[in-house]
């Protein structure tokens, strides 16, 4: 149960992530996360290649934006099962806090990982000019993604009890 409720959560977190980038695109013209750049990325592992000069003028690979999305609600699964275990190990009920901190950890995993090394753009996106910007953006983009990651999961442990009472009572 506690892996189900994991899955569903990091999914439809993940779903919302991606909507609240698609309406501020719409909105506002910012923008969306380029998944096929991560797709890219993480297919070139097969090709020995973990640290990219200059990732948007390798060569364009064969399904690599079914990839890139691929790799990113398998990322948000994980993150979703992890937080559930967490929570379940830590806490008797659905920690908010715990969500804020492992959330804030999950955009570091971006800025110190992804950014360097997959875009190429340093540390923090150091190396880019709109380094404010992007931090910015993916703070309050991961903000919304633990909001209702921790929405969903408390929704299923709510249902789970509920049902448990309904059994016995």
């Amino acid at each position: 149960m506690i892996f189900l409720q994991g899955i569903i959560s990091g999914l439809f977190a993940t779903i919302i992530f991606d909507l609240y980038q698609s309406s501020l695109k719409y909105a506002y013209d910012i923008e969306k996360p380029k998944w096929n750049l991560l797709g890219r990325y993480f297919l070139g592992y097969k090709e020995n290649k973990f640290i990219r000069k200059n990732l948007i003028d390798d060569v364009e690979l064969e399904n690599e934006l079914l990839w890139g999305y691929f790799f990113h609600y398998l990322i948000g699964i994980i993150y979703g099962i992890v937080f559930v275990i967490l929570n379940f190990l830590l806490f008797d009920y659905p920690s908010i806090l715990l969500a804020y901190i492992f959330g804030f950890s999950t955009v570091l995993g971006g800025w110190c990982f992804l950014m360097p090394f997959a875009y190429n753009l340093g540390f923090f996106a150091s190396k880019s000019d709109q380094r404010t910007n992007l931090l910015v953006q993916n703070l309050i983009a991961h903000f919304v993604f633990w909001y209702w990651f921790v929405y969903w999961f408390i929704y299923f442990l709510l249902s789970y009890i509920f049902q448990l009472f309904t059994i016995y009572y």
